[in-house]
């Protein structure tokens, strides 16, 4: 079990805390490893190699960038947590950060000849070619461990173990037991293993958006992007913890790294929160739940959505398209529950000293509006291919970063944007290639084909069964793990089973995702709730359980669009899709209405815990669609019932309040 300082010690690595001391000669090999990171992505997404006359494997590509960023890892995370603050590394850091360069340039270099002699080769070769396999696979493992922690490599571990008593496993989890050496040079150079779909994806696009976000934070956009929904929101009863919901979806759809977003939005948020009457693990759970949330609201989401279209065969257009509407539920619910929370607990509105001007924060960062609304024109309008949209958007931060004049945009503050953008992507490549190594053991061993085939025989008659089963296992898995190594394995594991149940495809994988994410505000591990609360000042489970209670109508969310695909505007969508679709939409906001009136206990006034119940059971009727894909209820009219139910309690709880305030009046007459 994590103890609070190992949490505490992980967050500080999840937001970009530095853990290394390294001067001189050190240092400076440091940051131009980071800095060499995204430059090595963006040559090869813009292939240029190829106007040298070099073709580059994409695998070749892949080995560089993982090469790079294992170097990096051993020399700014020491093998021991107490020589953080040594000025040089020691000898088994640089050890390790040399052979990390030399293997994994050695196997790019050769990578063309070891595919043609199926990986191995015989004679001197083989014994070579293993020796320089494990090892690699080692120091993937050994910068993993450092970068995120156990629980990730435990399992890689137990998957590593499993493939080699495959042929022994009963029933589902019986598999094909491959020869040991022929296991490790697999997981190595095959595209199903660490150079497989995860690590290329990052190579080949979430490099780029990686670097548009650290250049519009740097730069100065990110003012922006906080200011306004201040302003904006400030004024508004519980303002502080509306603007919150606002600011960190915006900075979340760039970021993409829950545990980051509440660094960077709850330094200013949770102590506003907190002056204005939120209690500090309340503070804590709306800026969690908010910045959970950035991960599933386009145009940029995380990592996991660029993989997703990749797994899927569709481009990353159609993910952020299915993403929008449930993003929009998902952000509209969270902001129901803080207002009704707020106007139960009488939470004030930011005083005029506490807002930011709006008018002023537009006059002064408006140009950093533009690289947002050409990446959104050019990804969605002209369709270009996402790393050409990022790099787009990237040279307008530049123009827009010159145009406020706050930051010049020299060599030096360019490179250091770059410095950061490769700290940034060094979890994620260790990750990555740490999923590799997971997905090519159950493709070798056949375990992701016999154990989706059970999992789906549990649904039976009843698809919600299996849904609940996959909801729990994301959530389990996500506990301590970042969400793109959750969003593989379930994508390997459970969505295919979802998908073979009769759900749509890219329901069943944005499913997997959406719980992915929420584990990181589900106890007892959830590193954006224990973020926000050491910021807080706050217990850390008590905001963990705080979130639970903020973010309850975002559970709910998943099943939505599962049950109602037309909300994820997949495809040429008929007018009766499209009517389906807004009468899902229309009916899950007013559900989602009732249940925070029922969590909250307020609804125009404090309501009775009879009135909850019947309020909860509304909103769960309107939630639930008519003959929809969970086969919960056939042939009964839920939203009927869900609807007449909610209009008698509104107009109930509305006449009661109007007829307290009437006797308040004569009263204090």
């Amino acid at each position: 079990m994590k103890t609070e300082s190992d949490i505490e010690q992980r967050i500080a690595e999840d937001t970009g805390e530095s853990m290394s001391g390294l001067q001189g000669f050190w240092a400076g090999l440091a940051r131009w490893l980071l800095a060499a990171i995204p430059l090595a992505g963006l040559l090869y997404a813009f292939s240029v190699p190829s106007y040298f006359g070099y073709a580059l494997w994409g695998e070749q590509a892949a080995l560089a960038v993982l090469g790079l960023g294992l170097g990096a890892t051993f020399l700014l995370k020491p093998l021991l947590a107490r020589f953080a603050g040594r000025t040089r590394p020691a000898w088994y850091d640089i050890l390790c950060m040399a052979l990390s360069l030399l293997l994994c340039l050695w196997t790019a270099v050769r990578y063309e000849w070891l595919v043609s002699i199926g990986f191995l080769g015989s004679g001197t070769d083989y014994y070579i070619n293993i020796a320089v396999a494990a090892l690699t696979l080692l120091l993937v493992l050994e910068a993993l461990r450092r970068l995120t922690g156990w629980a990730m490599v435990i399992l890689v571990l137990v998957s590593l173990l499993y493939a080699v008593f495959a042929g022994s496993m009963p029933g589902a989890f019986n598999g094909q037991t491959p020869d040991l050496d022929f296991l490790v040079g697999y997981l190595q150079l095959d595209s199903a293993g660490i150079l497989g779909t995860p690590l290329s994806v990052v190579v080949s696009t979430v490099i780029a958006y990686v670097l548009l976000g650290n250049a519009l934070f740097r730069l100065g956009g990110g003012q922006l992007f906080l200011d306004l929904p201040l302003a904006a929101m400030g004024r508004f009863r519980g303002g502080p913890a509306k603007a919150s919901v606002l600011a960190s979806s915006l900075f979340g759809s760039i970021s993409g790294s829950a545990v980051a977003n509440v660094a960077t939005t709850g330094i200013v948020t949770i102590p506003l929160m907190k002056r204005c009457g939120y209690r500090a693990d309340q503070a804590a759970a709306v800026e969690a739940v908010s910045s959970t949330g950035g991960q599933l609201l386009p145009p940029i989401m995380g990592a996991a959505a660029f993989i997703m279209a990749e797994f899927l065969g569709i481009s990353y257009v159609d993910v952020a398209l299915a993403a929008l509407i449930p993003a929009i539920l998902f952000y509209m619910a969270l902001l129901v529950q803080v207002h009704l929370h707020a106007a139960r607990s009488g939470i004030r509105p930011m005083t005029a000293e506490e807002r930011p001007d709006a008018k002023r924060t537009l006059r002064r960062y408006w140009p950093f509006l533009l690289p947002i609304a050409l990446l959104m024109v050019i990804l969605f309008a002209l369709r270009w291919t996402p790393e050409k949209a990022a790099f787009a958007s990237l040279v307008v931060t530049f123009v827009a970063a010159a145009m406020v004049g706050e930051h010049k945009v020299t060599p030096g503050v360019i490179v250091g944007i770059f410095e950061a953008a490769g700290k940034s992507l060094l979890e994620i490549i260790a990750i990555t290639a740490a999923a590799g190594i997971i997905v090519g053991v159950l493709s070798i061993t056949g375990l992701s084909f016999s154990l989706g085939l059970s999992i789906a025989d549990l649904a039976g008659p009843l698809p919600i069964v299996l849904l609940l089963v996959a909801a729990i296992t994301a959530i389990l898995f996500g506990m301590g793990m970042p969400t793109t190594a959750v969003y593989v394995l379930m994508a390997t594991l459970i969505a295919p089973s979802l998908a073979a149940a009769g759900f749509d495809p890219l329901a069943s994988h944005l499913f997997v995702l959406y719980f992915g994410v929420l584990s990181m505000i589900t106890p007892p591990v959830c590193l954006a709730s224990f973020a926000a609360a050491s910021m807080a000042g706050a217990p850390f489970m008590r905001s963990g359980w705080q979130s639970i209670r903020f973010g309850a109508t975002a559970f709910l969310v998943p099943f939505v669009f599962v049950a109602c695909p037309p909300l994820l505007l997949h495809g040429n969508m008929s007018g009766a899709e499209w009517v389906t679709a807004g009468v899902a939409f229309i009916t899950a906001m007013l559900g989602f209405l009732m249940i925070a009136a029922a969590i909250e206990g307020y609804l125009f006034r404090a309501i009775r815990w009879q009135i909850r119940v019947l309020s909860g059971l509304a909103g769960l009727m309107l939630i639930v669609p008519e003959d929809g894909a969970l086969k919960i209820f056939q042939q009964v009219p839920t939203d009927t019932i869900g609807l007449v139910l909610a209009a008698i309690l509104v107009v109930f709880c509305w006449s009661r309040s109007r007829g307290q305030a009437s006797r308040t009046v004569v009263i204090t007459d």
